[in-house]
């Protein structure tokens, strides 16, 4: 007798389909995670050109002030205060400035000019308590020598975990931050890429939602017109271009680039390039640093990149600043500054 297959009832279908769905969006998921946390990038090595050390603490974030030629730097050591440091143009070693507060733990600093020209300098700043804060200070130049005095400060919920800033002078600025309060939906929010961080604009007075829906955003840095922001997501690999409302500080999204590491911080130099500085992989799975530079179209959309440098002399690579002729790279985990030739 010929035997007659019976077909699948439609319970058993709708199964099936939710298991594929399923497996699917693990897949997808478990890729994206291992293309996050770097298990599937393969680095060399590059350098710019000679390249000195200069033993710091912690220098997690770099901001240059090119009107005084003078680098501005985040020191934030994990066992004790953080400070502020200036390297002026010529000098060997940086100076530590005062004027900061005794609870002062810099994760990201930013160089604004106000209406009149003067510089001011934005810092993320995380206290002991958990709170962080953005704190402006004034920088003024006694004798040739920089010196921080304090303005204001501003908390917000939305702004509790900034990550990258940049200042447009006159108290305006742009934060990178995840507005939950849930220390375990942070961590999601990270790790599975869910997308749901922010891009902050304080116009002077008040926090407002520049963009929502970005996947782990770790830095932030606008052209030097002002015209085009540009915002690293960490774990998506991307740098993302925005054109800026000058007047409302509203953003249009244009385009992105993907980068070769996981990116920290980004800066724009005097040439409108883009330097971007990061890790091969997450920390705990070693790997080395890496600072690319992406250059430009006419619409300020990133049109390609380069890897300037990638080694291991700096450990875990936060931070990359090309001023006048010379590559700064620093790190928040490590004790080393380094000071590079660049063309």
């Amino acid at each position: 007798m010929k035997s007659i297959l019976k077909r699948p009832d439609r319970f058993t279908r709708i199964v099936v389909l939710v298991w594929v769905i399923a497996g699917v969006v693990v897949l997808t998921t478990g890729f994206r995670a291992l293309t996050a946390m770097g298990l599937l990038s393969f680095g060399g090595s590059a350098s710019p050109g000679l390249c000195r050390a200069i033993t710091l603490p912690a220098p997690g974030d770099l901001a240059y002030e090119a009107k005084n030629k003078t680098l501005f730097i985040a020191s934030n050591p994990a066992n004790g205060k953080g400070a502020i440091y200036a390297l002026a143009n010529g000098q060997s070693k940086p100076v530590k400035l005062a004027g900061t507060p005794a609870d002062f733990h810099p994760g990201a600093i930013s160089i604004g000019y106000d209406a009149g020209g003067e510089p001011n300098l934005a810092v993320i700043d995380h206290k002991a308590s958990g709170a962080v804060a953005t704190g402006l200070y004034g920088v003024d130049y006694d004798g040739g020598s920089a010196r921080l005095s304090y303005q204001s400060t501003t908390q917000g919920g939305l702004a509790r975990r900034g990550q990258g800033i940049v200042a447009m002078g006159n108290g305006r600025f742009y934060l990178s931050a995840n507005p939950v309060s849930s220390d375990l939906m942070a961590w999601a929010d990270r790790w599975f890429l869910l997308g749901r961080a922010h891009l902050l604009f304080f116009n002077g007075t008040m926090f407002m939602d520049a963009v929502a829906g970005i996947s782990d955003p770790s830095g932030v840095a606008a052209s030097a017109d002002g015209q085009y922001l540009y915002v690293l997501s960490r774990n998506e690999r991307r740098v993302i271009a925005f054109r800026r409302e000058i007047f409302t500080g509203t953003l249009t999204e244009l385009d992105s680039l993907s980068l070769p590491m996981r990116p920290e911080r980004i800066s724009v130099d005097a040439n409108n390039v883009l330097w971007v500085a990061g890790v091969d992989r997450i920390p705990a799975l070693g790997g080395g640093s890496r600072v690319v530079r992406a250059f430009l179209g006419a619409d300020g959309v990133p049109q390609s990149q380069e890897t300037v440098y990638a080694g291991d002399a700096v450990e875990g690579a936060t931070a990359a600043v090309k001023a006048e002729n010379r590559l700064f790279i620093g790190s928040a985990t490590g004790d080393t500054l380094l000071d590079c030739e660049v063309k």
